[in-house]
């Protein structure tokens, strides 16, 4: 399972999603303590400052420094500061040597900003009767450390967050990934023609399963479709294929004992040949149909695609010598053998070969090969003839589609569609590719044991 696909699984962006909103509010929540607790302190510390300011200023003003030298010295934890000083500003007594710049003599405690101090300290400064100036200030060590601690649990928790929204996402994924191989892998089976496959549906009914059923039914619906086309096909070519017979036969009948020359008799021939091409077609027809329906697949077994081309050679090198084209073979003794049907592989190749020979001039060359490729064996047959353009490469695979270089040339255009379906029955891949000149049809095989 790779990580990509844990990424795009939709459990686990929900998962890390609402991980990031818990660690958002989790950050607001330590956050609004914070600032809660923040000015709950500082208030506090307003009130011990202003306390603390007014119990030095009891009594006799001659006793006041010592008084803030016993304050000072009784500051154990060492969070509270003192300073007496002159009305000039000239130090008398306490921890703070300096009067702060800029500060305000109101008596109001302020947050007080200077080094060595931590930030939050509070302080105020108050003008005696007699024009001293008075200082007292209350160290924040206790708000920086709650500072420090909050900020600690944000990254503890965050980190945790983060950990436990990663383990829980892909533990959540898994299933989902599980199931969606399983559909994947029956979609695979659907793309290789196999109509009967439907995709797994389970218990759960959520929204994987409502896909699923939705595309079962889909493809319950294109293959009730497909085969009503089909069988409609099949039939028209089945009913009409007696009455075209006996109709062939009635015309022979005619041909052989009625007594007819000149146009007569070529109009019986003309009828005659016409009734052998629309027979030849309904033929191929079903041909396609029987071989779509995947009726022979049990027939499957090693073929030496070496013996199957030797065949074919042997087969039309008679025809390809009456029409004046040298047929060619170059066959590689090490391609391995393929899981064919033999009988069907044959027909494929020799209807390739037969296009061949009918589109190349005399004096052409037509060459049969077998080529041993990494990916498995190829069979190519190579002409010299007029070609494909490549718009129309795709076209003259299907049924009845006739080039317009090729028109004036006998045939039903169903000879490729053939080849085709027996292509697709294995498996295999059929490309049209330019041979300049001529056309070069390549049928690429898969070695026993390594079909697609």
């Amino acid at each position: 399972m790779r990580l990509s696909e844990l990424w795009r699984t939709t459990p686990f962006r929900l998962t890390l999603v609402n991980g990031a909103v818990f660690a958002g509010g989790v950050m607001a929540l330590l956050g609004l303590i914070y600032w809660q607790t923040a000015g709950y302190m500082a208030c506090q510390m307003d009130i011990i400052v202003v306390a603390e300011a007014h119990a030095l200023v009891q009594g006799d003003p001659q006793d006041l420094p010592d008084r803030v030298r016993r304050a000072v010295a009784v500051d154990e934890r060492a969070v509270e500061y003192y300073g007496l000083f002159s009305p000039q500003g000239a130090w008398i007594a306490g921890n703070v040597r300096r009067l702060p710049a800029r500060a305000q003599i109101d008596g109001e405690p302020r947050e007080f900003r200077q080094e060595g101090f931590q930030p939050g300290a509070r302080a105020l400064v108050q003008r005696l009767p007699d024009g001293e100036l008075l200082f007292v200030g209350h160290d924040a060590k206790v708000l920086t450390g709650l500072r420090a601690i909050m900020v600690r649990a944000l990254m503890i928790s965050g980190a945790a967050i983060i950990v436990l929204g990663l383990v829980a996402a892909a533990v959540l994924s898994f299933a989902p990934l599980r199931r969606i191989e399983t559909l994947r892998e029956a979609s695979r089976e659907a793309l290789k023609g196999k109509l009967g496959v439907r995709l797994p549906v389970s218990r759960r009914a959520d929204e994987i399963d409502m896909l699923a059923g939705v595309a079962n039914a889909m493809m319950d619906e294109t293959e009730r479709l497909l085969w009503e086309v089909k069988s409609v096909g099949d039939n028209v070519a089945h009913d009409l294929r007696t009455p075209l017979t006996r109709l062939r036969a009635q015309l022979y009948r005619v041909q052989q004992e009625a007594r007819l020359d000149g146009a007569d008799r070529e109009m019986i021939d003309r009828a005659l040949a016409e009734t052998d091409g629309l027979l030849a077609r309904f033929r191929a027809l079903l041909r396609i149909g029987e071989i779509e329906r995947r009726d022979r697949q049990a027939c499957f077994g090693a073929v030496r695609l070496q013996t199957v081309l030797e065949h074919v050679r042997e087969l039309h090198e008679p025809s390809a010598e009456d029409r004046g084209v040298t047929l060619e073979t170059d066959i590689a003794a090490d391609a391995p053998e393929v899981s064919a049907d033999a009988t069907l592989l044959f027909e494929a190749v020799s209807n390739l070969v037969d296009n061949a020979l009918k589109f190349t001039p005399a004096g052409g060359a037509v060459r049969l090969r077998l080529l041993n490729r990494p990916a498995g064996p190829r069979i190519e047959v190579v002409d010299d003839g007029p070609g494909v353009p490549e718009g129309e490469r795709e076209a003259v695979l299907k049924r009845f589609y006739r080039s317009q270089r090729t028109r004036t040339e006998p045939g039903s255009g169903l000879g490729l569609s053939i080849v085709t379906a027996i292509a697709r029955l294995h498996h295999f891949r059929l490309a049209l590719e330019d041979a300049r000149p001529g056309l070069r049809v390549a049928l690429d095989c898969w070695p026993r044991g390594l079909e697609a």
